[in-house]
């Protein structure tokens, strides 16, 4: 493109450069003249001899002089147009060449864009209202349906009046009276005076320790809270 391309050199236009004024020439520079001093630091120390530079005072007609000339110079410096970057370009670019490359890029990027596009396109089938409506439909049906099968579902569980249970309970082994075990009247063939019950003795536990521990509060209270969580606990099953 020709934005981008490398035209050729062209002859350099000289620039006008403003006149510059010598500073020291404004100001008439002051002389320094050099003089030998004594000097001492402190009162203890020994007076030391140094060459220092002095100034010689300026003359205050070469001085307005000198500042009408600074005028006169800011004055010209202030009525010249301010450079610009212009002023240095020795090759500018044309208005046609900047068009030009814009239409070029605008070209590249429309072919550029349009195989991206084709290139990330994917066939998506539009969906049918209709056929979304039927299938949730459906759906619904079979949901209500297993609610249905669910709420009536017979599990076959058969009821026992009181009566079974008795009955049951009583053909136990266990289940028997007390007249009716085998052995049950013999102890009452069994006698003793109360002479022979004195001679068998007695043993006095009055005084016997129950080696049981007392229980503080907050040992009571440490059991109730594991009781209460293991109750707890089971019931969350």
């Amino acid at each position: 493109m020709a934005l981008f391309g490398k035209k050729k050199d062209e002859p350099v236009q000289p620039v006008s450069r403003p006149t510059t004024v010598n500073a020291d020439d404004i100001w008439n520079t002051p002389v320094r003249k050099k003089e030998t001093v004594s000097i001492k630091e402190s009162k203890f120390d020994d007076t030391k001899t140094e060459t220092v530079e002095g100034v010689v005072s300026v003359d205050p007609e070469q001085l307005k002089k000198n500042m009408a000339e600074l005028d006169k110079y800011v004055e010209e410096r202030d009525a010249k147009a301010p450079v610009t970057y212009h002023d240095f370009d020795t090759n500018p670019v044309k208005q046609d060449e900047v068009t030009k490359a814009q239409d070029s890029f605008e070209k590249d990027y429309a072919v550029s864009h349009k195989a991206f596009v084709e290139s990330h396109q994917e066939d998506i089938s539009v969906a049918n209202l209709e056929e979304i409506d039927d299938k949730l439909r459906v759906m619904i049906e079979e949901h209500n349906n297993k609610l249905h099968e669910l709420e009536n579902m017979d599990y076959n569980f058969n009821t026992v009046g009181d009566d079974e249970v008795q009955q049951k309970l009583a053909d136990l082994p266990y289940a028997l009276k007390e007249e009716e075990y085998e052995h049950y009247n013999d102890i009452k063939g069994v006698t003793a005076s109360q002479d022979e019950i004195d001679k068998l003795g007695s043993i006095d536990h009055s005084n016997d320790p129950d080696n049981i521990g007392e229980v503080t509060a907050e040992q009571l209270a440490q059991a109730t809270d594991a009781f209460e969580k293991e109750r707890a606990a089971m019931g969350k099953k």
